[in-house]
C-alpha cells in the first residue's frame, strides 16, 4: 500500500458546504508531498477521507487500485493499520508512559509482548526519545510530545504517513526538526503527506507542494515543474 489516487472527489456536508470540489490528484508510492492552503481550504477533509473517517459525496479514492470508499466496515481497522497519522494535538494519554503511549496501537492489534517491546523501542530510537520511555507526557517538552506522537504513528510500520499541521505549536527550529523526521521516514520508502500552512518551512524542504483553495486544486508544483520542463524542451 502506498500509491494514492483521488478521482473527481467531492465532499459536501449536511449544511451544503463543499469542502472538496471534484478534486483529482495522485501520489506515487514512496513520494513526499505537502498540502497547503488557507484555513478551510480542504486540507483536513482530504486527510480524513484518506483515513476513511469520512466518505466522499462523489468520486473515488484508490489505494494501490482499491477503492476505499467501498470498503466494508469490518475491514476498516485493518486498512487503517497501514496508515500512520500525526496531528497538531498529539492526543497522548497523560496517565500512560511514553513507552505505553507508543505501544498502544500494537496492543490493540494483539502483538506479542516480546515483539511489541522491540518495535516500540525501535520507533522511540528513530525519534530520539528512547532514553525517555519511562517518563510521562507532562515531563516532556512540546516538541518531545510531538515526537512521541510520531513514534506512535510509525510503530506499525505503515506504508503511508499523514500529518495535519504537525508543527503548528512549535517554534521554527523545532518545526524543522519535525519535518526532517518526516523526510527520514520518506527516505526508507514511506509515502508521506503533510498538511501545513507554513509556506516558508515547506518550501525549504524542496518537495512537491499542492495548494488547495476553497476545496479546489489551485497549484501543484509537480505538474508545474513537468510543464516547465516540457516548455523548456520545446525551445531547444
Amino acid at each position: 500500500m502506498g500509491r494514492i489516487e483521488f478521482h473527481q472527489v467531492t465532499k459536501r456536508f449536511d449544511n451544503g458546504m463543499e469542502a472538496l470540489k471534484a478534486l483529482s490528484v495522485s501520489f506515487d508510492e514512496g513520494s513526499m508531498c505537502f498540502l497547503t492552503g488557507h484555513s478551510g481550504a480542504g486540507k483536513s477533509t482530504f486527510l480524513k477521507l484518506l483515513l476513511r473517517l469520512a466518505i466522499p459525496t462523489r468520486g473515488q479514492i484508490l489505494i494501490n487500485g482499491v477503492n476505499i470508499v467501498q470498503l466494508a466496515q469490518r475491514r476498516l481497522p485493518y486498512y487503517r493499520q497501514g496508515i500512520g497519522a500525526v496531528f497538531q494535538d498529539h492526543h497522548l494519554l497523560a496517565h500512560r508512559t511514553v513507552y505505553e503511549n507508543v505501544a498502544l496501537p500494537l496492543r490493540v492489534a494483539g502483538m506479542r509482548e516480546r515483539d511489541l517491546a522491540r518495535r516500540v523501542r525501535a520507533a522511540l530510537s528513530r525519534v530520539g526519545l528512547l532514553e525517555k520511555e519511562r517518563l510521562y507526557p507532562r515531563h516532556l517538552s512540546t516538541g518531545e510530545q510531538q515526537r512521541v506522537g510520531i513514534a506512535r504513528a510509525v510503530v506499525n510500520r505503515p506504508r503511508i504517513l499523514i500529518a495535519d499541521e504537525p508543527t503548528g505549536n512549535l517554534d521554527p527550529a523545532l518545526s524543522q526538526d519535525i519535518m526532517r523526521l518526516f523526510e527520514q521516514f520518506n527516505e526508507v520508502g514511506t509515502t508521506v503527506i503533510v498538511a501545513s500552512h507554513d509556506l516558508a518551512l515547506i518550501r525549504s524542504m524542496g518537495k512537491r507542494i499542492i495548494e488547495l483553495h476553497n476545496g479546489e486544486l489551485r497549484h501543484d508544483s509537480l505538474v508545474a515543474s513537468v510543464a516547465d520542463a516540457a516548455a523548456g524542451g520545446g525551445d531547444t
